[in-house]
């Protein structure tokens, strides 16, 4: 429960982290690191957490990893990735991180090698790897959305756990 509550407030955090608009170049990126940030602590925290913040960090619609999805359909995405691999990590590799923001259109992406673990102990089986992770963000609206997420994987190693 309490793990739970902490991840909430994360996403809230998330949500009010530009509730005031961000006008210069300078907060748009400050803003776009940090949701891209949490965002990752978010999806590595409880399964129920990872599934609770999407009506509140996406858009109605977004690209996912190459396709379009209403917000029920990411709930559903997410919700099938759970199930697949309960136990995940994924941070940021540090020094990767690169944000570009275009201000008139009040977008900016986020793009940064991603080092993963992820694990199912019910089937002993379990993933570690890398991959470039992409997230856009827009700041057209009062609270900051994600637009797109999506990435390619590097390297990977599938085994089975001890």
């Amino acid at each position: 429960m309490l793990k739970s509550r902490s991840v909430l407030l994360a996403i809230g955090a998330i949500s009010s982290a530009s509730s005031a608009v961000a006008t210069s170049p300078a907060q748009m990126q400050e803003r776009t690191a940090y949701i891209a940030e949490r965002y990752l602590q978010i999806w590595s925290s409880g399964n129920a957490a990872a599934v609770t913040g999407v009506p509140y960090m996406y858009g109605p619609t977004v690209q996912f990893y190459g396709r379009v999805y209403s917000q029920d359909q990411l709930i559903d995405e997410k919700r099938r990735a759970i199930r697949q691999w309960p136990v995940r990590r994924y941070v940021h590799r540090p020094g990767t991180m690169r944000i570009t923001c275009n201000v008139p259109q009040r977008k900016c992406a986020a793009r940064s090698i991603i080092d993963f673990s992820v694990s199912n102990p019910a089937r002993q089986t379990g993933k570690t790897g890398s991959a470039r992770f992409d997230l856009g963000i827009s700041f057209a609206e009062r609270q900051p959305r994600i637009l797109y997420e999506g990435g390619s994987l590097n390297s990977r190693r599938v085994g089975q756990l001890n």
